[in-house]
């Protein structure tokens, strides 16, 4: 669907020393080549254990409010590596109608 809001999530883990600009390239990419807006980054340099990150938190915040439609990932391990996270937050996603591409 073209003229989507979109917010763009990514994460890398501090401890292996990675760069998210990589993960920021390719999801600007994908949303530029479906027409998608990008509204915003938010980006962690954090464990995907750890269910409160700074920029997850924002982002969470951010679809409550309904300032973008969906949320685009890397790769869902980005957005949380927990069965329990990724839960509650699909959970979040069904009472805000909003969606997620990853």
């Amino acid at each position: 669907m073209a003229n989507e809001r979109v917010a763009v999530y990514a994460r890398v883990s501090t401890l292996l020393g990675q760069s998210p600009e990589m993960q920021l390239v390719e999801l600007r990419e994908y949303a530029a080549r479906r027409g998608w807006h990008v509204i915003g980054e938010y980006v962690d340099r954090a464990s995907g254990i750890k269910e409160s990150r700074p920029a997850l938190n924002r982002l969470m915040t951010d679809a409550r409010r309904r300032k973008f439609d969906m949320i685009v990932v890397w790769k869902v391990d980005r957005f949380g590596r927990s069965l329990k996270h990724l839960v509650n937050a699909r959970r979040n996603w069904n009472r805000s109608a909003w969606r997620s591409s990853a």
